[in-house]
């Protein structure tokens, strides 16, 4: 595999998890002073991190298996 497709499932994999972290404190910091609509921002928040994760898997199920495996010999 090329060092920019590990790198970038590396960093796929620390956005989706930096996105939960702060998604859940979001959703648990409940200090006031906010608009009624912020009440979304978490849920985008862990959603964005759910799509990245997904995407991730998504990457080395469909291409990066392949990859690392090589062309077979016969």
């Amino acid at each position: 595999m090329r060092g920019t497709t590990v790198s970038m499932l590396i960093a796929g994999i620390l956005v989706g998890v930096l996105g939960a972290v702060l998604g859940i404190y979001a959703f648990v910091n409940r200090s006031g002073g906010k608009f009624w609509f912020f009440w979304i921002a978490p849920l985008l928040a862990i959603g964005f991190a759910v799509v990245m994760l997904q995407l991730v898997v998504g990457y080395w199920i469909k291409v990066g298996r392949l990859e690392t495996k090589g062309r077979p010999r016969q």
